[in-house]
């Protein structure tokens, strides 16, 4: 799989959220539904509940702020330092934590599904971490533009 490309992304979004204010993070831009606080919160819930819940292996797995930053979702409220150090912590780990799920091998049968972002059946890990790894691009690039509207 393609896990250094990903963690090698994660790293570089990482840095670019990690530079700005706590202000800028939290601003919803003019025209924009969330802000890039939202936006980390996402990518972070959003690996683990497609690597875990919707392949069927863990479904019962709590992921902690799944419903504050699942698709669909939008900030509520101002989001403080100690959570976006702690969502960047996940966002920095959590690939290593699915690395290592995938070596102990309990990704071998998934169940298969589709995503609303690019509505293509994965049938395989290597699928679903391949989406994932798209998505945070996707929203790198999102981030990107936030932080020149801000």
């Amino acid at each position: 799989m393609h896990f250094q490309f990903a963690i090698a992304t994660r790293k570089k979004i990482a840095d670019k959220i990690s530079k700005l204010s706590i202000e800028q993070l939290n601003k919803i831009p003019t025209g924009c539904n969330n802000n890039i606080a939202w936006q980390l919160g996402h990518l972070v819930v959003s690996s683990e509940i497609l690597c875990y819940h919707r392949t069927g292996i863990q479904p019962d797995k709590e992921i902690d702020l799944a419903d504050k930053y699942r698709n669909g979702s939008r900030p509520e409220s101002f989001i403080e330092q100690s959570e976006i150090d702690d969502l960047l912590k996940r966002f920095l780990n959590s690939y290593e934590a699915i690395l290592e799920d995938y070596n102990k091998g309990i990704f071998k049968n998934i169940t298969p599904y589709t995503t609303h972002t690019f509505g293509v059946e994965m049938t395989t890990i290597e699928e679903v971490f391949s989406v994932c790894s798209h998505h945070d691009v996707i929203h790198a690039g999102q981030i990107s533009i936030m932080e020149r509207m801000i």
